[in-house]
């Protein structure tokens, strides 16, 4: 999970300690389709699943990302 949060904060363009539950995507100017996309491929890398563009569009904070990564799973909480 941390190298995936790693990656995310990179591809934001943010420090990893701003990667929080409640960090609000859409306030991130490099939050775009090119970045959807980016989220689908880190996905199936680091966990081996697919997530939908649609679904992850619905996402508004990253707690959204980490319950689509582990909706069979206990919800990570960082």
């Amino acid at each position: 999970m941390e190298d995936f949060l790693l990656e995310l904060a990179d591809l934001l363009e943010i420090e990893r300690s701003e990667i929080i539950n409640d960090y609000q995507l859409e306030e991130n100017e490099n939050w775009d389709s090119l970045a959807l996309i980016s989220v689908i491929v880190m996905v199936d890398e680091h966990f081996k699943q697919s997530v939908s563009n649609e679904a992850l569009r619905k996402c508004k904070v990253v707690g959204d990302i980490l319950n689509l990564i582990n909706y069979k799973f206990e919800v990570v909480e960082i």
